[in-house]
């Protein structure tokens, strides 16, 4: 998967949305943008609080779902440690 993180979209520049990208990728994520986007990413909390019982939906004995492995928290990616290496222009 590659995550474009850029300073002309500021508003996708949100921790949940990173987080998001990150633990969706099967097989490798591919972080492509600037420094400066991704602590601007890792730095910014959700605009709001959304209410979905997301919570309710997901325990284990409701029908058809089961228990599924749990993945790290925004907080514990934030604090894994982010090699950046700088590269040449694309295209």
């Amino acid at each position: 998967m590659v995550v474009p993180l850029t300073t002309s979209a500021w508003l996708m520049l949100q921790r949940n949305l990173l987080y998001t990208a990150v633990t969706r990728a099967k097989r490798i994520v591919v972080l492509v943008g600037s420094p400066r986007a991704l602590a601007k990413a890792v730095g910014t909390q959700s605009a709001g609080r959304r209410y979905t019982a997301l919570t309710e939906r997901l325990r284990p004995g409701q029908a058809g779902l089961s228990q599924r492995p749990t993945r790290p928290s925004a907080d514990q990616l934030q604090q894994a440690p982010v090699e950046l290496k700088a590269a040449g222009p694309v295209g």
